[in-house]
Parts: C-alpha cells; sequence; structure tokens
C-alpha cells in the first residue's frame, strides 16, 4: 500500500478532531494489505498516536 494513501485515510478521518473505534481499524487494515508495514507507515501511525497523547485528537466509540 502506498505511504500517500495511508495518510490521506488518516486525514479524512481526523477532519473533525475525533478518531473512532472504525477509523483506526481501517487505517490499520489498509496498512496491513501488503502484508508488510513500512517504516513510513509505522512513522504515520506514531504522530497520530502522538496527536492523541498531546489531546489534539480525542478518541470516540
Amino acid at each position: 500500500m502506498e505511504t500517500t494513501t495511508v495518510k490521506n485515510a488518516i486525514e479524512r478521518a481526523l477532519v473533525d478532531g475525533h478518531l473512532s473505534h472504525a477509523e483506526s481499524n481501517y487505517i490499520k487494515r489498509i496498512m496491513y494489505v501488503g502484508g508488510t508495514v513500512t517504516p513510513e507507515e509505522c512513522g504515520l501511525w506514531r504522530e497520530l498516536q502522538d496527536k492523541i497523547w498531546k489531546g489534539e485528537i480525542s478518541l470516540r466509540d
């Protein structure tokens, strides 16, 4: 899977400032489509987690 696809999925999911469980699962699913997660995709996931820890993004059901 291209890194841009993962990045775009993250950006779409965060438009409202929240990350739902379904959105999180979708992002992880597209990261694993090729069978291997690239270092770039891991970096994007870490950035997402960092935003959650900083309170920039909230989690919702």
